[in-house]
């Protein structure tokens, strides 16, 4: 396929069609007044470019369409140096220009991080821990394991701990995982 555009439209990023044909049109130039140039091939694009040097097109890039209105920055994206950039706007934000990590505070700020849901993550964690201290009970109970005196008020402390972890958690900008009991090696082999 030829087709013949109209070269000023084309240098403002419009593809005004002057006429498409199977076989290429020797006499294009004359017979289009100067005022076309020839693009070769069956899809042309929606958005182009004009090259000078080449009295020719080529599809837009994303930064040109942007440029002239035709394409607007999704939610996720930032012009930075010409280009455009994607981030995840999840865990991400944009501070001075610049893509960067979200804070605690962005999530607490947003909703993301509450009160409920840092407890809710305590007890699941609680939840694991206490299977595993289950475990080293049942193992201490069949006497895989002898267990001191020592080793019993630190196993109590813990479970202990882990208990009251949800109902003592106040302060959402402490992260709970601070506040986790220091993990017993004879219980962590039960994980």
């Amino acid at each position: 396929m030829y087709i013949y555009l109209d070269r000023e439209k084309a240098k403002e990023g419009i593809t005004l069609v002057y006429g498409v044909f199977e076989e290429r049109k020797e006499d294009y130039k004359e017979f289009y007044e100067q005022k076309a140039l020839e693009y070769e091939g069956n899809n042309l694009p929606h958005f182009i470019t004009y090259i000078l040097e080449e009295d020719s097109i080529r599809e837009a890039t994303e930064e040109e369409k942007l440029e002239r209105g035709q394409r607007q920055l999704a939610p996720n994206e930032i012009l930075k140096n010409g280009k455009i950039i994607s981030y995840d706007i999840t865990t991400q934000k944009i501070v001075n220009n610049e893509i960067i990590d979200k804070t605690r505070e962005d999530y607490i700020v947003e909703g993301i991080i509450t009160l409920e849901s840092e407890k809710e993550k305590a007890r699941m964690e609680r939840e694991k821990q206490l299977r595993a201290l289950d475990l080293y009970d049942k193992a201490v109970l069949r006497g895989d394991i002898k267990e001191t005196e020592e080793m019993k008020k630190e196993r109590d402390k813990f479970r202990k701990a882990w208990l009251e972890i949800p109902n003592n958690y106040d302060d959402i900008n402490i992260p709970i995982e601070e506040l986790y009991p220091m993990p017993i090696e004879s219980i962590v082999y039960f994980l």
